[in-house]
């Protein structure tokens, strides 16, 4: 077992880290062919945005993508029971990916419009114009998963990947290789059943033979395309309250809740429905697009203003990081004492200024700019690019955590306690940052922002890097430390996490709550009978 260390300051007083790096047979993991692989976190920020967005839109995740699956899988596995009774996890296995190519198929062959978000699009589109006349065999593409035509390669399809987590976790299905629909999946099952009627018998006929005509394949889609659940059903009422969790007063039903309502609420005053940025901007800002305050009751608004403070300011330490291996790379090749890197890299940004910390970082607050998303903007961009920032680039990621630190060094809006609260153990997080910056608030602005990239890039990359290096033998290191000098840096590409509302605005379409042109009178009217906590 190999060891590096660096120094910190803890308290007042400086520490030595050891960082633990494995090995392997006498050699380091990161010498093992296929063992590198670049990290989607490298300094651990953003799990805490993940953390706060999970509980504010909970069992609708960034890959369950349309609303009737949650009725459809269900109905299959109660199909699977009554025809094979087995518990043969391969059978079922084959039985669901059949059930999912089905779907995806016949629904594009019936109607393009509406048919996004489904398990086996690709395959479906391609296949969709040899199928709409000649009928398909589907035995080809689903029975064996690692054949080269197959139209997924996850063993249990979409529905095991994104789907059945959920439906499990929610207590919809049993926990089992091969479950069993219970409880409100089997009401739900029932209603699904309800709206598809007699077709429920050629997709029966379909699944058990592998293969469907283009009659067969039409008939279906019209009747299970998930953009069009029967307005009034008892289908679509059981999925509305499954979304809406009319009634149900667990946490998980009442954020899904809230959220929806601050959702749907935007969308009606200005917000173009699925533009994420804007309902971003809208519930940090408080502000609606024609410039008016929005300022809606409860306290679950206040989170996602969190959660996009915390977004901030992952992608500013995320441009420094990339600043400095950028810098390492091209001007020290051969290594450079890190404490040196980040002075250069701050002087580079911040040349010449005087100013404390707090000074620094208040006065921006009094200028023109101090909007965020001004500054995120240039952030974002270059680091979607994956290139060396500029210097006034980096002066943007700088600025950014001068706002954030002015704007809620006080707690103001209840936005760092939330961000701490949903910080991990190590603390790794905006509120982090800025408890750095606190400490540092009558320092010179450039030893204030140092401290922050030597803390929480220098150290906490290591930190993280060399766990995932110790636990799963995955080299992530984006820089390395040996011998006192930072090497081998390596650039990323970055930006901000996923939040679910785009699934959650697919979900209300598919729901009724929203049409193109906005929100539906359903949707008005559970706006008029609801309020977000």
């Amino acid at each position: 077992m190999a060891f590096s260390s660096v120094n910190i300051m803890e308290n007042g007083n400086e520490v030595s880290v050891a960082l633990e790096l494995s090995e392997q047979d006498g050699d380091p993991y990161w010498t093992k062919t296929g063992s590198w692989t670049m990290g989607l976190d490298p300094l651990g920020l953003q799990a805490t945005s993940i953390r706060i967005y999970q509980s504010l839109v909970p069992n609708i995740t960034n890959i369950t993508n349309r609303l009737r699956y949650y009725a459809y899988f269900p109905w299959l596995i109660e199909l699977y029971e009554k025809k094979h009774h087995s518990d043969d996890p391969a059978r079922f296995a084959r039985f669901m990916r059949r059930g999912e190519a089905l779907y995806a198929l016949a629904t594009v062959v019936n109607d393009m419009d509406g048919s996004d978000g489904l398990g086996g699009a690709n395959w479906a589109n391609q296949q969709r114009d040899v199928a709409r006349s000649n009928g398909i065999d589907f035995r080809p593409f689903t029975d064996d998963r690692t054949s080269e035509k197959t139209y997924l390669q996850a063993a249990r399809g979409n529905y095991g990947a994104a789907y059945a987590p959920t439906l499990t976790e929610m207590g919809w299905l049993t926990a089992s290789s091969v479950p069993v629909t219970q409880g409100q999946g089997q009401l739900v099952s029932a209603a699904f059943a309800g709206s598809i009627g007699p077709i429920a018998d050629e997709i029966e006929t379909v699944l058990l033979s592998g293969t469907a005509t283009s009659q067969q394949l039409q008939n279906i889609g019209a009747a299970i395309h998930p953009a069009h659940i029967p307005h009034g059903s008892p289908e679509q009422a059981a999925l509305r309250d499954f979304l809406l969790g009319q009634g149900d007063q667990s946490k998980a039903s009442l954020a899904r809740r809230a959220s929806i309502w601050l959702v749907l609420d935007l969308y009606r005053n200005g917000i173009e429905p699925g533009d994420i940025d804007g309902l971003r901007q809208a519930l940090y800002t408080r502000a609606l697009p024609n410039g008016q305050p929005y300022q809606p009751p409860g306290k679950t608004v206040d989170r996602w203003r969190a959660y996009q403070a915390n977004e901030y300011g992952h992608i500013a330490l995320e441009c420094a990081l990339n600043g400095l291996v950028g810098l390492q790379c091209e001007s020290y090749t051969n290594g450079i004492e890190p404490r040196q890197l980040v002075a250069k890299l701050v002087d580079e940004a911040i040349p010449q200024n005087t100013s404390t910390w707090s000074d620094w970082a208040e006065a921006l607050v009094g200028l023109a700019d101090i909007d965020e998303a001004l500054h995120a903007e240039v952030v974002l961009e270059n680091l979607r690019s994956g290139l060396q920032p500029t210097p006034e680039t980096l002066l943007d990621a700088f600025k950014l955590l001068g706002i954030l630190w002015a704007k809620w060094a006080e707690n103001d809006g209840n936005v760092r306690p939330i961000i701490a609260a949903a910080a991990g153990r190590d603390g790794r997080s905006l509120d982090g940052i800025l408890r750095t910056l606190d400490t540092a608030r009558q320092e010179p602005v450039q030893q204030a922002i140092a401290a922050v990239l030597f803390r929480h890039i220098i150290i906490d990359h290591q930190i993280i890097a060399g766990r995932k290096l110790s636990a799963a033998g995955t080299f992530t290191y984006h820089f390395l430390v040996e011998d006192g000098l930072l090497s081998e840096g390596r650039l990323g590409e970055y930006g901000y996490t996923t939040p679910r509302l785009f699934n959650l605005t697919r979900v209300l379409r598919d729901a009724g709550y929203l049409h193109a042109s906005g929100v539906t009178a359903d949707g008005e009217a559970f706006l008029e009978q609801n309020q977000p906590l």
